[in-house]
């Protein structure tokens, strides 16, 4: 029988740099990603479906709707299901541990709000994109070099 020798120091001592660099960005792209969405159904009552849809969501659509070529039904459709996703995508990436497929969903997400930010012009908020979007490539190499170290 063949057994492997199993380190038993706890994973805080036993973890490299590199574990706990792709774990701190895992836990802040998850949170930032899951509180994004949450916020967004945050109004003065608390959390409610009734305020995205007649607060949040006209305020978000204005813009898009006034400055950019994009039909109406795609904005609604894009800002209807975007905190959805952000939640979904947060979650994910906090409890998927190193897997890819989460970061690579987080990393387009953040490629399409920049495009709608450059189309209305928030170059401020499209570098603040770009940020977050860096964050995810570095998650995603850490996560490429650790199944490389496995494999």
């Amino acid at each position: 029988m063949n057994q492997e020798t199993i380190d038993p120091r706890p994973f805080w001592v036993r973890w490299q740099a590199r574990d706990w660099a792709f774990f701190l960005l895992q836990m802040f792209l998850g949170t930032r990603l899951l509180v994004a969405g949450a916020a967004k159904f945050n109004g003065p009552q608390g959390l409610s479906f009734s305020h995205f849809y007649s607060q949040v969501m006209p305020a978000l659509s204005q813009p898009f709707l006034e400055k950019t070529f994009l039909p109406g039904w795609s904005v609604k459709l894009y800002l209807g299901t975007l905190p959805y996703v952000e939640i979904l995508i947060g979650a994910g990436i906090l409890v998927a541990g190193r897997n890819r497929a989460a970061l690579v969903m987080a990393g387009v997400l953040f490629l399409s709000l920049a495009f709608g930010q450059m189309l209305i012009g928030g170059h401020t908020t499209v570098a603040d994109i770009a940020i977050h979007l860096a964050l995810t490539v570095i998650a995603l190499l850490l996560v490429e070099e650790s199944e490389k170290k496995v494999g």
